[in-house]
């Protein structure tokens, strides 16, 4: 599934800028603007990552029911089989539902496949790149720009990503500690 087209930067961006950006450097030539929190278009993209992983879990379990009923095994038993893919003994069991498990697999998205979209999107919302010396907005960076870094560079920016939303929930924690202390009444001393 494309990502979306709304994680290109409006042209309403600068708006957005402070005047003292932060950067996160993924190479001398790459970095990501902190924003101490994700933006919009991010999170429609994790939450799109999570639907089609939840797709993928019902298609499961609906299989291993049906396999359960089947073959009169427990639920239990037939996750083991679509998970090791079924041993040499279990290969009868589940030839009959071939076709169905091999569509779950390759409906299903992998954690390196979810990272790789995810960091194509926070690239393109907030990556520059030093591009003939002045670093630049790269709103149209690509999945396939992104399948070209090297994985420790993805795991760079999944420990960006990690750390905006924890920025975003300490300034939400904080945000909530400072609303309980002005809405509490003060305390009467006898």
């Amino acid at each position: 599934m494309p990502l979306s087209p709304s994680l290109t930067m409006s042209k309403y961006s600068f708006l957005l800028e402070t005047k003292e950006e932060g950067f996160f450097e993924l190479l001398p030539t790459l970095r990501l603007k902190k924003y101490g929190g994700w933006l919009v278009a991010e999170a429609i993209e994790q939450e799109e990552i999570s639907k089609l992983q939840s797709q993928s879990t019902i298609r499961a379990v609906q299989l291993a029911k049906r396999i359960a009923t089947s073959r009169n095994i427990s639920i239990d038993e037939a996750f083991v089989l679509l998970q090791s893919g079924g041993a040499l003994s279990d290969v009868d069991l589940l030839a009959d539902f071939t076709e169905e498990t091999l569509g779950m697999i390759s409906s299903g998205s992998s954690m390196e496949a979810s990272n790789a979209r995810m960091a194509t999107a926070f690239v393109r919302s907030r990556g520059q790149g030093l591009i003939e010396g002045e670093w630049q907005d790269i709103g149209d960076w690509s999945q396939e720009d992104t399948e070209n870094l090297p994985r420790k560079i993805i795991a760079k920016v999944v420990e960006f990503i990690a750390a905006e939303q924890d920025a975003e929930m300490k300034e939400v924690a904080d945000a909530a500690k400072k609303a309980k202390g002005q809405s509490s009444p003060p305390s009467q001393k006898n």
